[in-house]
């Protein structure tokens, strides 16, 4: 891919932001772009391919906001992005010019959307890509159960230190959950409240805090808590009340 964008712009700044999505995991690749594209200069284009759909009938776009520009499937992938104040504007990609060819149907990465940002990178505009669409795909977030005295939630995935992110999202459910004592056990281990950091908890011990992302994780200080607490991607979470 990154050979695919020099071949048309060799003078392009190319910046990884991840290679560690989870494969197939459009919510996770839609959650990490929302908190990382806005650190970028205005004028960035990100190029983002979490795309179990390749080759089929799912349209390839480009999308316009907030002074950035947005390549990839249209999936799902950009539902957070399009959840944040104006949707912007966005094109579909018909233009076979713009294709490296032979045109790959299992590769669209390296054979459109490489390809396409290289272009942009030169100044062309998306409205030359093909026609304006209105009708982007969004994907549902799969939201926490709030009882009287208990909040059930899920494990969406891990990240590369084994810290196990939740769908508890901080703005939503902070108030409800910080400064007041809490209950989260698994089979030899147990989180009574909210930390602030890491370091709040012994090492090795588990802690409960929201990450830089905004989302409530199950961690364990200096350890890897995928590896050790018996929980996984899917799994549900219980935290109550006290």
């Amino acid at each position: 891919m990154k050979g695919a964008i020099l071949r048309v712009n060799p003078r392009c700044q190319i910046v990884d932001i991840t290679h560690e999505i989870e494969p197939q995991n459009i919510l996770q690749a839609s959650w990490v772009l929302k908190n990382s594209y806005s650190y970028y200069p205005p004028g960035t284009i990100h190029v983002v391919v979490a795309d179990p759909g390749v080759g089929t009938a799912r349209r390839a776009i480009v999308l316009q906001k907030e002074e950035y520009s947005f390549v990839g499937p249209d999936n799902g992938i950009f539902t957070w992005i399009l959840s944040r104040e104006a949707r912007g504007s966005a094109y579909e990609i018909t233009k076979r010019n713009f294709f490296l060819t032979p045109l790959s149907d299992t590769f669209h990465g390296r054979d459109i959307f490489a390809p396409v940002a290289g272009h942009l990178s030169l100044g062309r505009e998306p409205r030359f890509l093909g026609p304006r669409v209105r009708d982007l795909v969004t994907i549902d977030w799969p939201s926490p159960r709030l009882s009287k005295n208990a909040l059930g939630a899920m494990i969406l995935w891990a990240d590369s230190f084994g810290n196990l992110i939740t769908n508890v999202p901080r703005q939503e459910y902070g108030h409800k959950l910080e400064g007041r004592p809490i209950l989260i056990k698994g089979r030899g281990w147990r989180i009574d409240q909210i930390h602030r950091t890491y370091g709040e908890s012994r090492a090795g011990q588990p802690v409960a805090l929201f990450g830089s992302g905004g989302l409530l994780e199950i961690s364990i200080n200096r350890g890897n808590a995928f590896n050790v607490l018996g929980l996984k991607p899917g799994d549900p979470v219980t935290m109550k009340l006290l």
